[in-house]
């Protein structure tokens, strides 16, 4: 008998105001950078950083710029902390 795990690629839908964008899923250590980043920097840059890492995944500056604060929020554990149904 051979197990097999294949961890592929995986992406995520963002629906904003009617608007569908797909981002991939971050790495690991994409994730841990960020963390890192976040915990060192000054209050006043965590949304820039946070921004950033979210464009890089391949989601567009302008749809973040729509989100609220709460979305944005909420956002960052969905993306950083998914959960499996």
């Amino acid at each position: 008998m051979e197990l097999v795990f294949e961890a592929k690629p995986k992406k995520i839908k963002v629906k904003v105001s009617g608007s569908e964008y797909e981002m991939r899923v971050p790495r690991i250590s994409e994730s841990e950078a960020l963390q890192d980043s976040v915990v060192k920097a000054d209050p006043k840059d965590v949304k820039g950083i946070y921004t950033d890492f979210f464009v890089s995944l391949g989601l567009t500056k302008d749809a973040l710029d729509s989100f609220d604060v709460l979305d944005f929020q909420e956002f960052i554990g969905f993306v950083l902390f998914p959960k499996k149904n």
